[in-house]
């Protein structure tokens, strides 16, 4: 059981035999079927090749599942009856594979050929990581730097979660492999000792979520844990992002997860008296979301309601989380960083009333 689980390993425990280095590739996808071929051909091209390739479906109405029928039949595909969310597939995907370690993808993500062999060299390296991403950048459309989709996660005191360095130019300014507070769900690298460890009633990735924020959530139980996050920057993969319309949808079904699950990250995972010390942060970020939600997607707000009718569940599983805590609190607090100017703040909160008209 999970609760039997001593966290991470210390370094200098004895090593693994060869197979402990296995790592089973999941795709999950949901109508990706315009970019999976790429995402599945660059797994097939990897130095280190993964044991097994699974694709999640999380009931496509494209014509993915003929795609990968048709033209990777060594792929196992898993049709899911109906759409779990990428937090219901990729739990299907651990209890699905059995590799120690988990490569998770989204289908619009393409790896360079030496991409699982650098992470996976890195974490046999570091016992104690229990995450790990390399560099994403933003698939390629014109001459010039590339530009960065994800370098880890940052956490704001607001508890606004970010990629780290998303929309810069990649001059090298994060060449240098380092600790993160945690990592993207578009490509991340899990150890599986990890993922056992952080459940909580059987789950390791929060259905309550279905989608948004369920990587971050993740993140922060794994540090709870004691288990820690890497970026290697010489594991490089791209990123289509915004494959199904837009970079950021104003689907208010959409909107109104990432506004749930805002709440539910913080109730599930913060120190109370964290949340006191940053409500001078917490505040204003809520309200300006809200706005913005009223603003351009009303229908969204229903988010509020979301978190009202599952807060029994999400604070008896607080409960569990919380009472496994096993670092000292200023190993998570850490990693909560300054909130960002009132511009950068305004320009991600996107709202209306702060736009400048279209040219």
């Amino acid at each position: 059981m999970a609760s039997d689980n001593p966290g991470p390993p210390v370094a200098g425990s004895p090593a693994e035999p060869e197979s402990s280095k296995a790592v089973a590739a999941v795709v999950i996808n949901y109508n990706g079927a315009a970019l999976l071929k790429g995402c599945l051909d660059s797994l097939f091209t990897q130095g280190h090749p993964a044991s097994e390739i699974v694709v999640i479906d999380n009931r496509s109405t494209d014509h993915s599942i003929a795609l990968v029928r048709e033209t990777f039949p060594a792929v196992r595909l898993i049709g899911l009856p109906r759409n779990i969310g990428y937090a219901g597939a990729a739990n299907v995907a651990i209890r699905e594979t059995r590799s120690p370690y988990l490569l998770l993808l989204n289908p619009d993500v393409v790896l360079t050929p030496a991409f699982l062999g650098e992470l996976v060299g890195f974490a046999e390296t570091k016992p104690e990581a229990g995450s790990l991403t390399g560099k994403l950048l933003r698939a390629p459309r014109e001459l010039g730097r590339p530009i960065i989709d994800s370098t880890g996660h940052l956490l704001f005191r607001s508890r606004w979660a970010v990629n780290r360095g998303e929309g810069e130019e990649d001059r090298g300014q994060y060449d240098e492999p380092e600790e993160v507070f945690g990592v993207s769900g578009a490509a991340p690298l899990y150890r599986r000792d990890m993922l056992v460890d952080i459940r909580v009633e059987g789950e390791v990735f929060s259905e309550s979520f279905f989608v948004y924020l369920e990587d971050v959530d993740v993140d922060w139980r794994a540090r709870l844990r004691g288990w820690r996050a890497y970026y290697v920057p010489t594991a490089v993969g791209y990123h289509e992002r915004g494959y199904k319309g837009g970079d950021r949808p104003r689907d208010p079904a959409i909107l109104r997860h990432s506004l749930k699950n805002r709440h539910l990250l913080m109730i599930r995972n913060d120190a109370f008296s964290d949340l006191l010390l940053d409500a001078w942060a917490i505040f204003p970020m809520e309200v300006l979301r809200a706005l913005d939600f009223l603003l351009t997607a009303p229908r969204s707000l229903i988010g509020y309601l979301d978190v009202v009718r599952l807060l029994p569940k999400t604070l008896r599983q607080r409960r569990q989380i919380r009472q496994r805590v096993s670092v000292p609190h200023r190993e998570v607090r850490r990693w909560l960083r300054g909130d960002p100017s009132r511009g950068w703040a305004m320009a991600r909160a996107r709202l209306p009333l702060f736009r400048s008209a279209p040219p």
